[in-house]
């Protein structure tokens, strides 16, 4: 009998759920947009209790979701590993590869700002946007605290040897001990208004010195109006709970006094919503054209920027009157879109703007670590060609060559061994007209069993023609014997087909003869 009755109670409490559920998802849920009226996932959805359940959690610490959220003191919440394994990066110190890659986006950054220079752009800077784990550690549970020692964009950024980088790290951090109100939404990943505001004045006094006639925001356009509430951000989404945590918004003068600004799809006649271009949640796959008559600057502008970058969009139309917003993740797609808006817009600023956990990820690193090399001149009798001697994922076709995979390769043999080589040149055609295409150069001695990437170098082939005046290892030594070349192709789906004209290297003493400066 006692079986019996469990089982009648058991069946009992599961009809009582099943009655129940409808209501919960009447009440709570809202469907999307297009949801049948009375289909099962509508009313019988699990989402009431999985959102009950996150609440009960979140109030005594505890996450539904580690992985994307974890939750810190006061009900403030973090990212997790989900994204670029922000948590763990941050939990560790500084390595002797983060100091090899800091030296390389160093590199890259002053042959990027070369490459700009004799496009005619005037100022070329990168600005670094922090975690909220590094102005605010102090609401981090105790298991999450960075190392003393000195961390992994602490030790990259030390070793780039360049002021093109603009850490606002510091900025933020003192900021943040004076500040009226958070810098940072607590249920967010994200800067806000006046978190950003902070971080565009030290963007803006890193370019006074090449923009000295340059008009900025005063100020009392800068100043504190007022908090308004809002609805909890994309870590609140994540735990469920974004229609439920609430936070607030900063509301700067500048924003109420920016007028109309028009936002366009860029090279097209359609406006998009400034409501979705505002949105931190949603990041274009395409250009953003934005022109702005009230501007105290008429220069236009090419922006690659991440998410961050919406939290100082009011300030940077206020400055300037033309505005193209590119992700920094999209430069290398559809046949070098960068470099072909870099000819298009003609901007006179380009500016970048990186969260502080995506510095060390390969995609960030791809930007940077993918410089443009100079065009080359007439053909050089001192240049020791190389011979084809075997390819990867390509193939012949006709007089030229076509890609058959996302991983192309060729390998080349030269004639005989050159000792410290002092530049390469390569003369490729890609047949869809692309703009640039991120090409890779190992080398290795004849008696040599295998490449290895410290002794490569990375560059952006612009064009027909590029040359590299250096080629030194990793570590920064002269490069050592070479005999044997492989040339990789990253043309992300783009230069499919291609002509390959010439892979040559130019030997140190016929560099030093023709009077070359390395760059």
């Amino acid at each position: 009998m006692l079986p019996r009755r469990r089982s009648f109670r058991m069946l009992l409490a599961t009809l009582l759920g099943l009655a129940v559920l409808p209501l919960l998802n009447g009440w709570l849920v809202t469907p999307p947009p297009g949801t049948a009226c009375c289909s099962v996932d509508r009313w019988f959805s699990s989402e009431p209790l999985l959102r009950a359940a996150s609440a009960v959690l979140y109030r005594v610490g505890i996450s539904v979701a580690p992985h994307q959220v974890v939750v810190g003191r006061d009900g403030w919440l973090y990212l997790g590993d989900e994204q670029s394994a922000s948590l763990t990066t941050h939990r560790r110190a500084g390595r002797a590869s983060d100091i090899r890659l800091g030296q390389s986006y160093g590199e890259g950054a002053r042959r990027w700002d070369a490459y700009l220079r004799s496009r005619g752009v005037q100022a070329f800077r990168i600005l670094v946007a922090p975690d909220k784990e590094t102005v605010y550690p102090g609401h981090l549970p105790q298991w999450a605290l960075p190392p003393s020692a000195p961390g992994v964009a602490d030790t990259l950024l030390a070793h780039t040897g360049t002021d093109l980088f603009v850490d606002s790290r510091e900025v933020l951090g003192r900021a943040a001990t004076t500040a009226p109100s958070p810098l940072f939404y607590r249920h967010d990943t994200h800067w806000n208004p006046l978190g950003a505001s902070h971080a565009f004045a030290a963007l803006e006094r890193s370019l006074r010195a090449d923009l000295p006639y340059e008009v900025w925001p005063s100020a009392d356009e800068r100043r504190l109006l007022r908090l308004r509430p809002r609805a909890g951000g994309d870590l609140a989404d994540s735990l469920r709970l974004g229609a439920w945590l609430t936070d607030t918004e900063p509301v700067l003068a500048v924003s109420e006094q920016l007028g109309t600004r028009v936002h366009r799809r860029y090279a097209s006649s359609d406006q998009l919503d400034p409501t979705r271009v505002a949105d931190s949640r949603v990041i274009p796959t395409f250009p953003v054209e934005t022109h702005h008559d009230q501007a105290l600057n008429t220069r236009r502008v090419l922006w690659l920027t991440d998410s961050f970058g919406k939290g100082m969009d009011d300030l940077m139309h206020r400055s300037f009157g033309q505005v193209v917003t590119l992700h920094w993740r999209d430069v290398h797609k559809h046949g070098g879109q960068l470099v072909r808006l870099i000819d298009e817009v003609r901007p006179e600023l380009l500016i970048v703007t990186v969260v502080e956990r995506a510095l060390a990820t390969p995609a960030f690193a791809s930007v940077l670590q993918y410089p443009p090399g100079m065009a080359t001149g007439e053909p050089d009798a001192s240049l020791h060609k190389a011979e084809l001697l075997e390819m990867s994922g390509v193939e012949h076709q006709g007089d030229g060559f076509r890609t058959t995979s996302g991983v192309a390769s060729l390998t080349f043999r030269l004639a005989r061994p050159v000792a410290g080589a002092g530049g390469l040149s390569l003369r490729l055609i890609c047949e869809d007209r692309s703009a640039a295409l991120p090409v890779q150069v190992f080398w290795r001695g004849a008696h040599q069993p295998r490449f290895h990437r410290d002794q490569s170098v990375r560059w952006l082939h612009v064009g027909a023609q590029s040359s590299l005046d250096r080629l030194t290892t990793a570590d920064g030594r002269p490069a050592e014997e070479m005999q044997v070349l492989r040339l990789d192709l990253r043309g992300q789906g783009h230069c499919r087909e291609f002509r390959l004209q010439e892979l040559a290297l130019r030997s140190a003493s016929a560099a030093a003869e023709t009077g070359e400066r390395p760059r």
